[in-house]
């Protein structure tokens, strides 16, 4: 029956009080006191004979007991859901002790995984999605890719290594080759020197031979072997200087060539770690080792997790199936209080507060219905003093059913 059916059932019926058929168990609850307000409109301010300000007049009236009709359906509605889980309450509390046991232990263990689960759910894990998915999509070829990565590092250290004695040797023989031709160039010079000494010192010997009628026999002899001593030391200097300066340029023609072949595989090296690099988005190999080992325990916590989970929703289904045994009007509430069931104190404090908002619906319910009957008492008087519009009145009715 719609608001309209109710309302003028009542209205020529008399029965005041059928908005609401509940049956209310009062005598666990305490008094509850509510400062009502009076807030139906006074006839004696509207001019009736005025359509518009007694359409207004009637328009308010109805959705009056229209709007708190409505809102006694949603109240009595809640009402009767907390009313019920008290009841419910009841029910668990009186069961014997040993189906209050088995119902007890299966709450315990909603409890446990439940608390197994949201610790995990509130771990910091180090590692984003986006790198434990592409460790998992890795997990076939580690951790020897990871001793790969390592090897190609240590390979690109020992090859920089190797290209830096390389270069320190040839900058020893480039600085070598240059002395030995400074060697070869100071030879030819000592080599001129000694002639022109020599030359100089026959000139000398020769104006005082015919000049002074010396005797320099002697003298000749010993230019001659000093010039032919020095000669033949600086020429012995200036071949060993030449060999060793081939020797030297041979020497460095062969470092190069090394260089050349070690930096080759030195850019090889640094490609293959600069794709690796790239393929496991890291930086390098200890940085893959962490995510490694970070993925290892993410992974194990996961696999846990799962099997939490799996068990929670076991241990769910056996906790529904015992409290279906019983007369119980909500199974599916006790999922979410699962302790109220396993401690007394739990189920007290739930039990205060569902008691506690059963009060309020309550008083929810009497405001609402005392404006509805205010409503009805004052339509109904203002029909009786002017019949003349109770067909205007009863159609805004039905307008609002």
């Amino acid at each position: 029956m719609g608001f309209g059916g109710k309302f003028l059932s009542m209205l020529f019926r008399g029965q005041e009080d059928d908005l609401l058929d509940l049956e209310l168990d009062e005598e666990k609850e305490e008094e509850f006191e509510w400062d009502w307000d009076h807030i139906v409109e006074e006839r004696h301010l509207f001019k009736m004979s005025d359509d518009l300000q007694r359409e207004k007049y009637i328009r308010s009236l109805v959705e009056q007991i229209h709007d708190a009709s409505g809102e006694l359906d949603k109240l009595s509605y809640e009402y009767n859901l907390v009313t019920a889980t008290l009841k419910d309450m009841d029910e668990i509390e009186a069961l014997p002790v040993s189906e209050k046991a088995q119902l007890e232990n299966a709450a315990s263990k909603v409890l446990m995984y439940e608390g197994q689960i949201r610790d995990y759910s509130v771990k910091s894990s180090g590692m984003t999605e986006e790198q434990f998915r592409a460790m998992e999509r890795f997990e076939d070829i580690m951790p020897g890719a990871y001793e790969d990565l390592k090897a190609a590092e240590d390979y690109k250290a020992l090859v920089k290594e190797d290209l830096q004695k390389l270069d320190g040797e040839k900058h020893a023989f480039l600085y070598r080759q240059s002395e030995l031709r400074g060697d070869i160039r100071n030879s030819k010079g000592m080599v001129v020197i000694c002639v022109f000494a020599a030359v100089l010192c026959v000139i000398m010997l020769l104006v005082m031979q015919y000049g002074f009628e010396m005797e320099t026999g002697i003298g000749y002899i010993v230019v001659a072997l000093a010039a032919a001593v020095s000669i033949t030391v600086i020429y012995v200097r200036f071949l060993d200087a030449t060999k060793e300066l081939a020797k030297t340029h041979n020497s460095i023609n062969r470092l190069i060539l090394l260089q050349n072949t070690v930096k080759i595989r030195y850019v090889n090296n640094a490609n293959l770690l600069d794709y690796l690099y790239t393929k496991y988005k890291v930086d390098s190999s200890k940085e893959l080792k962490k995510l490694w080992d970070e993925y290892k325990i993410e992974a194990e916590a996961r696999d846990k997790n799962e099997y939490n989970a799996k068990e929670l929703s076991f241990y769910q289904n056996d906790l529904l199936k015992r409290l279906r045994k019983y007369q119980l009007n909500d199974v599916y509430a006790w999922l979410h209080n699962p302790l109220a069931i396993l401690e007394h104190n739990e189920m007290v404090e739930l039990r205060h507060a569902h008691i506690l908002q059963r009060q309020k619906l309550r008083a929810r319910m009497d405001y609402n219905k005392r404006l509805a009957k205010d409503g009805e008492t004052e339509l109904k008087e203002f029909i009786s003093q002017y019949p003349q519009y109770a067909k205007e009145a009863m159609d805004m009715v039905e307008k609002y059913s």
